[in-house]
């Protein structure tokens, strides 16, 4: 009965690649094609060991090298760039809410080949101001927070990271503008420090930047007594 009314709902509504438009097949297992999903780009190659941006030699990069880092290893599977970028824009601005479970897909790959699943002990998003929660209807790394959750068996818990301000869109500062942006942007709620107390957090976010956010959020996890944080992102820019 089931597979029934599948087969009515596609030929009425059928699903189509969020990339290419196209059809897909009936119980097709996601919401972007094969095709598409091959040519999405990679983040490959030369990367700096600990950030996971692109570099041209050595083993960090400048600011790696320079900067404090609270969070221990960021990793992205894709780049921010092209179809990437299309795809995150809509996740997150036109309600393509189904995206989260084909981006968790693409970052429980760089889990697994990690190994951060045998090390995490539980999962959290980097959190959005209420009021923007409110005004966009959900947040997008909490969506993909759960799905990467149910997929490596690992708790998570959207109320222990808290964001205090409603802060100005990081993508339209500069690099020193979205630290002062960000400044005492977070806080860990007190009913949940026993949760992270000598605990390796895995910290989700759909882009990381020039890592100020993500490194805001694990520098008040640490103080708060959390041991590691490693960070999974959709994708990582060039800079």
């Amino acid at each position: 009965m089931k597979k029934i009314l599948n087969y009515f709902i596609n030929f009425f509504f059928p699903k189509v690649c969020s990339c290419c438009k196209q059809n897909l097949p009936i119980n097709y297992n996601g919401n972007i094609c094969d095709n598409c999903l091959d040519k999405l780009p990679k983040n490959d190659g030369l990367k700096c060991s600990v950030c996971d941006v692109q570099i041209d030699s050595q083993k960090h990069c400048y600011d790696c090298s320079r900067n404090k880092n609270y969070f221990d290893l960021i990793k992205a599977p894709y780049k921010y760039e092209k179809s990437v970028k299309i795809l995150i824009h809509n996740f997150k601005y036109s309600n393509r809410f189904f995206l989260a479970k084909d981006f968790s897909d693409m970052m429980v790959n760089v889990i697994l080949q990690n190994n951060w699943d045998k090390q995490t002990d539980i999962v959290i998003p980097v959190p959005l101001f209420i009021t923007r929660r409110f005004l966009r209807g959900y947040n997008q790394a909490g969506l993909i927070a759960e799905e990467i959750s149910k997929k490596i068996n690992i708790k998570c818990n959207n109320k222990i990271l808290i964001r205090k301000f409603y802060t100005k869109a990081q993508f339209l500062l500069n690099r020193k503008a979205r630290q002062e942006n960000l400044q005492q942007s977070f806080y860990v709620n007190k009913k949940y420090i026993d949760k992270i107390k000598n605990k390796n957090i895995l910290l989700v976010d759909d882009i990381v930047t020039t890592c100020a956010t993500v490194n805001s959020c694990a520098k008040v996890l640490k103080q708060a007594g959390a041991k590691k944080i490693f960070v999974i992102s959709i994708a990582r820019t060039g800079f």
